[in-house]
């Protein structure tokens, strides 16, 4: 009887145990899921804030290239246009000219 009480009580303290580590393994595992969930949340912030970033300066750019200056800007440089009574003057290089 006295080995069936002692076995009893062995095999309760080795259930503990084994409950034991479960628990402090499952901790640790969830502390650093946390630490990484963190870390991609800092991340994902930081790209979030560069987006907005960008966005406001796409729309200033938006509305200035919507502006009459922007477009006789465009209009000067890249069409080669002018106003009535102006002359186009173009400097050409030697090396171009061949």
């Amino acid at each position: 009887m006295a080995k069936k009480k002692g076995l009893k009580l062995n095999t309760r303290k080795f259930v503990i145990a084994l409950v034991a580590v479960y628990v402090v393994c499952h901790l640790i595992y969830g502390t650093t899921s946390i630490v990484d969930l963190k870390m991609q949340q800092s991340q994902l912030s930081q790209e979030l804030d560069a987006a907005y970033t960008q966005q406001t300066e796409l729309q200033a750019e938006l509305e200035y290239m919507s502006s009459e200056d922007a477009v006789e800007k465009i209009a000067r440089e890249k069409l080669g246009l002018v106003r009535d009574g102006e002359v186009l003057i173009r400097h050409v290089d030697s090396g171009q000219a061949q």
